[in-house]
């Protein structure tokens, strides 16, 4: 009896598995429109850090072009397809994971811990669907949310904290100011001076 390919139960876009683990491949998208690439699916390839484009029939995944990718993370290389000179779609994971490619730009998350926070937190993936997408154990999974969580509050304490009246905070706290070395006394001066 031939070998059946593994396919995962979740499927997108008519029929398309969310994984192929026996090629280690992860559904990020496909390519719509009337173009030359219309109709082909976007599989990223674990190991190679790359986005492959082809067909998919028979329980298997057939590459026929390749998305190369500067840089071999997951969210970069779905970056790079979202921006391809062709009509693309997402899949959730794609979709997960081009925010998770913004959240490591712009917040101090690691892209690692970006990635498995997009798709725990903001797409709704469990936790060992999680580790299988990303190809990591489901121990890495909880580690890297249990430190995006902690940085994003720490981000987010900090920005109450900014947002806080100084009045307020003296009213909290009234020797705060006055540890700070902020006051009143006769040494702090207002005077403004020219630069000369």
């Amino acid at each position: 009896m031939p070998h059946q390919p593994t396919v995962s139960e979740e499927t997108e876009f008519d029929g398309l598995p969310r994984r192929l683990p026996d090629q280690k491949a992860v559904l990020i998208g496909r390519v719509v429109g009337d173009g030359e690439f219309s109709g082909l699916a976007a599989y990223y390839i674990h190991g190679r850090g790359s986005i492959l484009l082809g067909q998919y029939t028979s329980r298997e995944f057939m590459p026929e072009y390749a998305i190369e990718c500067k840089c071999r993370l997951m969210s970069a290389c779905v970056r790079e397809f979202s921006t391809a000179n062709a009509e693309t779609e997402l899949s959730s994971v794609g979709k997960a994971l081009l925010q998770a490619w913004h959240f490591g730009d712009l917040t101090t998350l690691s892209h690692k811990q970006a990635h498995v926070y997009a798709l725990r937190e903001k797409a709704g993936f469990g936790r060992d669907e999680t580790a299988a997408i990303l190809n990591i154990s489901p121990s890495t999974v909880d580690t890297h949310l249990q430190r995006a969580t902690e940085k994003l509050t720490a981000a987010e304490n900090l920005v109450q904290f900014v947002r806080v009246d100084s009045e307020e905070l003296a009213d909290a706290n009234p020797d705060f100011l006055e540890e700070a070395g902020v006051g009143d006394d006769e040494n702090s001066s207002n005077n403004i001076t020219h630069l000369s």
